[in-house]
């Protein structure tokens, strides 16, 4: 830290000048996260100060969090559950199987080591969640579908198994999971099912009302106890806005940290302190956009998504597999150097550690046909390079 402070000038420069490396969204092809709406961005700002883990100052702040989880859980089919606002999907996952583990404790059925069953493309989150919470992942193989089979679901529920996790909108795919094919199976076990719609849950319900044939997921589905969902990426919010939702009015508080404080409420999320400014920013979004916008969004993002598919295929791209979502995975021949040469001429897209010679390119609100047009050729250069520099001399 400085002796003497620098003139506000030469702050704003320097922030300028390292902003300005940052690649701008018409040039990424691989976030599910987007730019964030202009309302939301603007009652962010307004409320930067605000934290909600000081309540009693930041009154109407708290009113606007708790109306916020009243609409998210309108929107997954359950008005009277409960749930939190959080930094994003591993916060919200972590918390859902917490809660998950606690329950079977409380019940008596916590023997052994605790077991989660998981498909094999479960989100790496949880990776990070069962070393945290001392948990064994089962982990059940996806079928050609890249879906995990309700089937295998119901064979490996044991004595030890204190939850399922089902994903709806795989961020790797965009593939999504039979929820309501797991839910049934999973209900009467006394097993916790949690959906990570971490993804997908911004797209589902709008893309099933324009007709798109996806599986149902939320509360609506018989054993559903819990779902993730994450505003800041199609929802249009501002970074970090995330949420856990239950079923149960009073299942959000099965997780509780008191203070040290009278009158200070209980935490019932892993953070303490939590911008203000998320809640604002997803409230402005929600309300200003309502059911008709977010489904005019999620007809645009299909739209585009096919656009960008007929373009791949004409170009004589093979699909990995069939998107569900806004996510296209390609098979590529050379996929590490392609998106090396992408990059190097401003380009961002994802190549996929686990599956081999694959690209991944994601639709959000800020691609557009026009950056299709744009990209396709660029693609085409990538891999007419990459073939000849991996041919042998």
């Amino acid at each position: 830290m400085r002796t003497s402070g620098a003139p506000a000038s030469d702050v704003r420069r320097r922030i300028a000048t390292e902003l300005a490396d940052d690649v701008p969204w018409n040039r990424v092809l691989n976030s599910i996260c987007t730019e964030p709406h202009p309302l939301g961005v603007e009652m962010a700002s307004a409320a930067a100060h605000t934290n909600l883990g000081d309540v009693r100052i930041f009154r109407g702040t708290k009113r606007i969090e708790r109306e916020v989880v009243r609409l998210l859980l309108d929107l997954m089919g359950n008005p009277g559950g409960s749930g939190g606002l959080v930094s994003g999907g591993t916060e919200a996952n972590l918390i859902a199987l917490l809660v998950a583990r606690e329950s079977a404790r409380a019940r008596g059925r916590l023997t052994g080591r605790p077991e989660v069953v998981v498909s094999s493309t479960v989100h790496f989150s949880f990776t990070k969640i069962f070393g945290l919470l001392g948990l064994t992942p089962v982990v059940v193989p996806v079928d050609v579908s890249l879906r995990l089979p309700a089937d295998e679901v119901a064979r490996r529920i044991g004595e030890h198994t204190v939850a399922v996790v089902a994903t709806a909108g795989s961020s790797e795919f965009g593939v999504v999971d039979a929820v309501d094919e797991i839910g049934p199976v999973v209900a009467g076990r006394d097993v916790h099912l949690h959906v990570d719609a971490a993804t997908g849950g911004f797209i589902i319900p709008f893309a099933r009302e324009l007709g798109h044939d996806l599986p149902q997921f939320d509360f609506s589905v018989d054993g559903v106890d819990s779902i993730t969902i994450d505003p800041h990426k199609y929802g249009l919010a501002n970074v970090p806005a995330g949420a856990i939702l239950f079923r149960g009015a009073q299942d959000a508080g099965r997780f509780a940290v008191d203070s040290f404080f009278i009158d200070t409420p209980v935490h019932n999320t892993l953070l303490g302190t939590r911008p203000g400014s998320a809640a604002v920013s997803t409230y402005a979004v929600l309300e200003h956009l309502g059911r008709d916008g977010f489904r005019d969004l999620t007809r645009t993002n299909y739209e585009v998504t096919q656009y960008l598919v007929d373009g791949l295929r004409a170009a004589g791209h093979e699909l990995f597999t069939e998107p569900q979502l806004n996510i296209v995975v390609v098979r590529m021949a050379h996929a590490v150097r392609v998106s090396q040469l992408l990059e190097s001429r401003g380009w961002i897209v994802s190549t996929s550690k686990r599956f081999g010679e694959t690209l991944r390119l994601v639709v959000t609100r800020h691609v557009t046909p026009e950056m299709v047009d744009e990209f396709l050729p660029v693609l085409e250069r990538a891999c007419k390079e990459a073939t000849a520099e991996a041919a042998p001399r």
